[in-house]
């Protein structure tokens, strides 16, 4: 894993701004996956090889995230609405190709826009439980201080990302 004081500083980012700044948080699951395989299938190499290795994972991922992220979920949240409102359609009978077409473009919008607003939400969480996290394992205390530090922290964490939401 990375330094501590390293670990720290990500985890603080991540808790805080994880939302706000998504390649961070994707660049930071990059980086941990990265660091998770360099560790359990070591290749040999120089001792710095894992942190390089989940440097590049990392990089990776907020590249993915910065050029791909918007339209990810654009593209997800239009398809599950599109798919919803056309179920919902055909179960209420109607079945006609101007009903369809309604039906794929109006929950198309809808579901882009929900995925939208519903993906803030759960990045801010997920964001806070990694940020939350790396700061508990870099801190390297005892178990029961740990989970009440991760609980304080996970607290404060979607406490600070849902008011930036808000101020949006």
């Amino acid at each position: 894993m990375a330094p501590q004081s390293v670990q720290l500083l990500i985890g603080i980012a991540v808790l805080t701004l994880g939302r706000r700044l998504f390649w961070i948080f994707v660049g930071t699951a990059g980086f941990l996956l990265g660091t998770r395989l360099a560790t359990q299938f070591p290749v040999g190499g120089p001792e710095w090889a894992p942190l390089a290795v989940a440097l590049f994972a990392g990089l990776i991922g907020a590249i993915f995230a910065v050029f791909a992220q918007k339209v990810a979920v654009g593209i997800a949240g239009c398809v599950m609405g599109a798919y919803a409102l056309a179920s919902l359609f055909l179960t209420i009978g109607l079945e006609g190709p101007e009903w369809m077409w309604a039906a794929l473009v109006g929950g198309g919008i809808a579901g882009a826009i929900l995925v939208l607003f519903v993906f803030d939400w759960a990045l801010i969480v997920l964001s806070s439980l990694t940020g939350a996290m790396m700061i508990v394992q870099a801190a390297s205390l005892n178990l029961p201080i740990n989970i009440l530090i991760f609980l304080v922290l996970l607290s404060i964490g979607i406490t600070i990302q849902a008011r930036m939401l808000e101020r949006r």
